[in-house]
């Protein structure tokens, strides 16, 4: 048994020195996220020669993946921080509140796949125009320009989803991520909700926001793991939720 363990230990050693050396992919706990040869996360592109937001690009073995930034990604903060899960595979339904002009919805889009679905809602018509270019490419985004405080707005555009993700600066942000699990998450999904301190008061320490938070995220949901997010962003925690 020992044997066996020395061995397990040593084989692993050894990969991890070929791939520094030779630029191998390692995949991640998380479904279709990798690992670079420099430990950094990435996506296998689902559009070969595309770039979103100016990020590295690397080909291997007649594959290309996308580096993904976490610096300018909250989910991919979490995950480089090791939160639990990213719970989503090829072929998810993912709702987005606040996407953005798409950095991460992108990254998520990789992930699903062409079978998979990313639903992109945000309030603001200067980065939809964005999303939307980025959409063209990856056809399995879908931007809605609607207000996801009002779910009533997108109700007909969006489908029951395997995960709903949130990323809206507002002191409400929690009661419109229940609003929007309640009408679209299907029974046995997945939430996660990055909460950034100084858009809720910036008076009050970061701490006892996202404790205040979490009380009331664990009324709807069960907190399945937390995360602060730093290096990566200043003030902020990524709750992995799942509906009760």
């Amino acid at each position: 048994i020992h044997l066996k363990q020395w061995f397990h230990q040593y084989y692993k050693k050894c990969y991890k020195l070929i791939s520094l050396f030779f630029g191998i992919m390692n995949r991640s706990k998380y479904v279709n996220v990798f690992w670079t040869p420099k430990k950094r996360l990435a996506t296998l592109n689902l559009v070969p020669g595309f770039q979103v937001y100016g990020e590295k690009l690397i080909k291997e073995d007649k594959k290309e993946y996308r580096e993904w930034d976490p610096y300018r990604s909250k989910i991919g903060a979490a995950l480089m921080r090791g939160i639990e899960d990213l719970p989503i595979k090829s072929g998810s339904k993912v709702l987005y509140l606040g996407s953005a002009s798409g950095t991460t919805a992108s990254h998520i889009s990789d992930i699903v796949g062409h079978n998979g679905k990313v639903f992109c809602i945000d309030i603001a018509p200067r980065v939809m125009r964005d999303l939307v270019f980025v959409a063209e490419k990856k056809t399995n985004m879908i931007p809605v320009l609607a207000d996801a405080s009002n779910p009533a707005e997108y109700e007909l555009m969006v489908e029951e989803c395997d995960f709903v993700f949130e990323d809206v600066a507002m002191p409400n942000q929690t009661e419109i991520l229940i609003k929007n699990c309640q009408k679209f998450l299907k029974k046995g999904g997945y939430a996660m909700i990055a909460v950034k301190a100084r858009s809720i008061d910036v008076t009050a320490q970061p701490s006892d926001i996202f404790e205040k938070t979490e009380k009331e995220l664990s009324k709807v949901f069960k907190i399945v793991d937390k995360k602060r997010l730093e290096p990566f962003e200043k003030d902020h925690i990524m709750f992995l939720l799942k509906m009760k």
